[in-house]
């Protein structure tokens, strides 16, 4: 396991790098002593992919923000509705009226998530389609449209994907205020070099070398 002082320094250097670039640590392959020895550092902001999880971290660090970035069943809808800072994974309008059945006394951020791979494999909305799940997500009452989220090619033009979701966000938002969550461990510096609002990183900060 990587020892205090390296993840307190790699995170220190991340935070340095990515500048106004939001740092979302993925925790969820993470040790519960991990997260609290970054989050003493002064991280906020944790990416879980299981919704019972992400429940269960928010419920003992109330203080911070748990974002959902996996795939969503509807049957798991009350966590995310209940306990996410943030919904990066939406990607289907029923799955979304599931979720704002959940969301009281608030406006959930929701990202869209698109498909920039066009691979069949990867979860996410077409791009041609991503226009017409925003209007339906704008209907919805408890549901706040902040931006797209996308993950690159495992094999292809990294950057080209990146930039085919810049564009869409922008044309989709009218300029490029929205977020922009794009970019992992293994190319989150193309990814900010291409306009990420947001990067999602778990093996470069909480992996020991």
């Amino acid at each position: 396991m990587i020892s205090q002082t390296e993840l307190i320094n790699r995170w220190q250097g991340l935070v340095t790098e990515l500048a106004d670039v939001k740092l979302l640590a993925v925790s969820k392959y993470t040790t519960d002593e991990l997260v609290q020895i970054v989050m003493d550092a002064g991280q906020m902001n944790f990416g879980e992919s299981r919704p019972q999880s992400l429940r269960d971290r928010c419920q003992q660090w109330p203080e911070c923000h748990w974002h959902m970035i996996g795939p969503l069943q509807k049957n798991k809808a009350k966590y995310i509705g209940r306990h996410a800072a943030m919904w990066h994974s939406c990607d289907d309008i029923e799955t979304a009226q599931a979720v704002a059945q959940h969301v009281a006394g608030r406006e959930l951020p929701v990202l869209i998530q698109v498909n920039i791979a066009d691979n069949q494999n990867q979860r996410g909305v077409a791009q041609h389609e991503a226009g017409a799940l925003a209007d339906a997500i704008n209907g919805i009452e408890g549901l706040k449209l902040e931006g797209l989220m996308g993950m690159a090619p495992r094999e292809g033009d990294v950057r080209q994907a990146f930039r085919n979701l810049r564009g869409l966000r922008d044309n989709l938002f009218g300029g490029s205020f929205a977020e922009l969550c794009m970019g992992m461990s293994s190319d989150y510096k193309i990814a900010v070099e291409e306009g990420a609002t947001i990067v999602r990183l778990g093996s470069t900060l909480f992996a020991s070398r």
